[in-house]
């Protein structure tokens, strides 16, 4: 009918009742796995006092990944780009500073074309 907890018995050597009782050794997933994701969750931390909260949102909205502070804690933001002309795609990395001047020419760019353009069109 119903099934039967298993709780850990320290005269069993680590080993649940049922298993102690049986003579089968148990083992857990999560025990011979636990030495591998410590390994793998080590996380660096990189600290940009360069970009406001806002400004780190819109430039990890472009597809930028924090990748390693440089020398003068200046954090390199990286993405995949595909250069005109060109089928394959390049890893282009930038600072924060950077991309926000690159955007700002962009945007400049663009109002200053609409402006020639519709003094153009009187």
């Amino acid at each position: 009918m119903g099934q039967k907890a298993t709780t850990k018995d320290p005269s069993a050597g680590g080993k649940s009742e049922m298993d102690a009782k049986s003579g089968r050794t148990a083992t857990s997933p999560d025990d011979s796995n636990a030495q591998t994701v410590a390994n793998k969750s080590v996380k660096n931390v990189l600290v940009d006092d360069t970009v406001t909260d806002a400004q780190l949102k819109q430039i990890l909205a472009k597809g930028y990944r924090p990748v390693k502070q440089a020398p003068g804690d200046e954090v390199s933001y990286c993405r995949s780009e595909r250069l005109s002309g060109d089928r394959f795609e390049t890893k282009v990395c930038k600072t924060a500073r950077r991309i926000l001047e690159d955007e700002q020419r962009g945007k400049e760019l663009t109002n200053s074309v609409e402006r020639i353009g519709l003094q153009s069109g009187r």
